[in-house]
């Protein structure tokens, strides 16, 4: 067979015997062709495709190739006689082609404790004594070099299963190391242990005098770390390391503590919640250079020793008479934690706090939530779309017992002073508060709602509701999940004053504002007419400029002015004046987006298109009712 007769895809559907036949290469050299694999693979056996990948953009190779072999015996030979070969100048490596879409998740292994020269050829022959193996895998690092920790992928969830029940048995070594098995679990359902603990700002920063000197600095970090194992020691509890830091912004020490499995070191985290602090820090200078002298200079990567004793025996003295004694461990900030994935792990005492009122200061939002608990650290920043929530903080609490009490508490109506607070510093007198999430698990949750709330369907079988405007289709009101603000959206062109495709709204006033309900007032001047507003802001770009005088004017005028805005938008992508009209009167209905939420569709297409499907979708099915 000639080179260019070689088809260049991969079938689009690949059966299981299919894939036997096809060998998956990585790490090959920048400037290897698919001429120069074809004279080198064909060498084992017919090849009928081959294909290297590129960039779409620059069109140059990822460093991966796809080839398949008119038999499965072919590329089992090509496996055994190229993997780990050199080609040019890269190490190669050749797996069995494997669809993970199509696999059974619950049918894979993790493999953990595999040795350095761990050779995958042999891992697959050992754990097909116990089922159909499609894949084994070993993890590598950036520079190529084999983890400790790998998968087994079997084709069905019963011979995973049963390779599970065995080994705890019938444990599995390979070269000489004893594997750890456990069934594979998405990143959302996994358990983060941890056997470490952070204590951060365990002591008041260290005054410049020593700061300055680095051999005492130096020393310092030492002595902590020495108290720190001793304490432990004297309690029975076994240390693996001690690392002290002396942090450069705020000059105060924190350490990371490691034991010997997750229940001792939840056990310390616990005590830190309870007291507030660790008693493995309460200690003097007199102490620390007791321990330094027993246990001697620590030495540098050269072997020298870091300080001598001489060197910081009279700073370690003038500490142990002044009051503010850093090895005393006296701090307005101390802060703890577990060591784990922040990606993976929230922490409940970092809360998401919202609707700050623009001329709030810090001062003024710390002093309002330092009474619910300690708060270690407060920042305040811009929202993205500062029209709507004009202002966010993050602030950490000390204990989770302060985040509980502050979730619970600012939420507490039957509280005068608080509410008056609330009135002053947020929007409407509305707290939005929320844990704050990690960067995965915010993903994750997106994802989730994205594909269990469809945001027109019918929850509970509750009763449709009419559009606010003319037509006799009846709209549901949907199930909204908070559509994320977006930017690079193509302002409308003016359309000039018109009337809008619709009649207008009646009134409809949001919970939170029905909560705090103000007696109506007589009108005392001339009443502006709903149809003034719709000629005023006639195009979104004046809604922009204007955004402060927008805002003031009625809530049912304020979805008016944007459905009539909407209403050439979404009617360009249905080009049905009935549909656009039904499909508008969901976007704008009171009881499911903020008026915040409706600007954000003018600078989301993504997410207005989405509606827009879902909406039509909705039009669909009661037609066909």
């Amino acid at each position: 067979m000639q080179q260019k007769e070689i088809q260049q895809q991969l079938p689009p559907q690949t059966t299981p015997q299919q894939m036997k036949t096809i060998i998956y290469i990585e790490n090959l050299d920048q400037g290897i062709s698919e001429d120069y694999l074809y004279r080198k693979f064909k060498e084992v056996g017919e090849i009928q495709s081959l294909k290297i990948t590129k960039d779409k953009t620059t069109q140059k190779s990822k460093g991966q190739a796809f080839i398949t072999f008119a038999h499965p015996d072919s590329a089992e030979e090509a496996r055994k006689k190229f993997n780990n070969q050199v080609f040019i100048r890269n190490v190669i490596r050749v797996k069995p082609y494997f669809n993970y879409h199509n696999a059974d998740k619950k049918a894979n292994i993790f493999i953990n404790n595999l040795p350095e020269d761990a050779d995958i050829l042999e891992l697959e022959q050992e754990f097909s004594r116990y089922g159909t193996v499609q894949s084994v895998d070993v993890h590598r690092d950036i520079l190529g070099k084999q983890l400790n920790y790998g998968y087994v992928q079997f084709e069905k969830k019963e011979d995973a299963d049963n390779l599970i029940k065995r080994v705890m048995n019938h444990p599995i070594t390979h070269k000489g190391k004893l594997l750890k098995l456990e069934q594979f679990k998405a990143q959302s359902e996994r358990k983060v242990e941890s056997s470490s603990i952070y204590l951060r700002a365990i002591a008041k920063p260290l005054p410049q005098k020593y700061w300055d000197q680095e051999k005492v600095v130096r020393a310092i970090e030492y002595g902590w770390s020495l108290i720190i194992k001793d304490y432990f020691q004297k309690h029975g509890t076994q240390v693996k390391d001690c690392f002290v830091k002396i942090d450069q912004h705020t000059r105060q020490p924190w350490s990371m503590i490691s034991f010997e499995n997750s229940e001792q070191a939840k056990d310390n985290l616990d005590i830190c919640e309870q007291q507030r602090k660790h008693p493995c820090i309460n200690s003097g200078a007199h102490h620390a250079l007791e321990l330094i002298n027993k246990h001697g200079p620590p030495v540098n990567s050269d072997a020298s020793e870091a300080f001598s004793i001489a060197e910081i025996t009279q700073a370690f003295k003038e500490m142990a008479q002044d009051h503010n004694d850093t090895f005393k461990g006296e701090s307005e900030n101390f802060f703890y934690n577990m060591v784990y994935s922040k990606h993976l792990n929230p922490d409940d005492r970092l809360i998401l706090v919202q609707n700050i009122k623009e001329e709030v200061t810090k001062d003024q939002i710390q002093d309002f939530l330092s009474k619910f608990g300690k708060v270690i650290r407060l920042t305040i920043r811009k929202t993205k779309n500062p029209r709507f929530q004009v202002q966010q903080c993050f602030v950490h609490y000390q204990t989770m017992e302060d985040s509980k009490r502050a979730r619970s508490e600012i939420y507490d109506e039957n509280n005068a002073e608080i509410s008056k607070i609330k009135k002053e510093i947020f929007k409407d007198g509305h707290v939005m508060m929320n844990i704050l999430l990690s960067k995965t698990m915010r993903k994750e949750f997106k994802e989730v709602k994205k594909q269990s709330q469809s945001i027109f369907q019918n929850p509970g079988g509750r009763q449709l509701l009419q559009p606010p405007f003319g037509g006799n289709f009846p709209v549901m009101p949907p199930q909204m999940p908070f559509p994320p603000g977006g930017q690079g959206m193509r302002q409308m062109p003016p359309r000039g004053p018109r009337a809008g495709p619709f009649p207008m709204m009646r009134t409809q006033v949001p919970r939170h504002q029905m909560m705090n309900k103000q007696p109506i007032q007589p009108p005392m001047s001339k009443v502006v007419q709903p149809q003034s507003f719709i000629q005023e802001f006639s195009d979104y770009t004046l809604v922009q400029s204007r955004m402060e005088e927008f805002l003031k004017i009625p809530l049912a005028d304020q979805r008016n002015v944007l459905g009539n805005l909407l209403f050439q938008k979404v009617f360009d992508v249905v080009k049905d004046k009935e549909a656009t009209k039904k499909v508008v009167g969901m976007l704008i209905d009171p009881s499911q987006f903020e008026i915040g939420d409706i600007l954000n569709m003018f600078e989301d297409n993504q997410e207005l298109q989405t509606y827009i499907d879902d909406g039509l979708s909705l039009i669909k099915e009661e037609t066909q009712k």
